[in-house]
């Protein structure tokens, strides 16, 4: 998964579980404003955060609010 796939899953899980980006970033153990910053297109994750964006959209895919 590139970059732009990835922020573009958070933002669909985001608006599809009702979840805050401040919830997410607690699940994945990372800041909100970080979240935030992705979902609001300021920047992409860094090769470091990528791993955990893609673990936590692993984990949560399907999965209910």
């Amino acid at each position: 998964m590139d970059k732009d796939e990835a922020v573009k899953a958070l933002k669909k899980f985001k608006r599809e579980s009702g979840w805050s980006y401040d919830r997410i970033a607690r699940e994945m153990g990372i800041h909100s404003q970080t979240v935030s910053g992705w979902g609001r297109g300021l920047y992409k994750p860094s090769l470091l955060a990528m791993p955990l964006l893609e673990t936590f959209l692993k984990t949560h895919k399907g999965r209910k609010p």
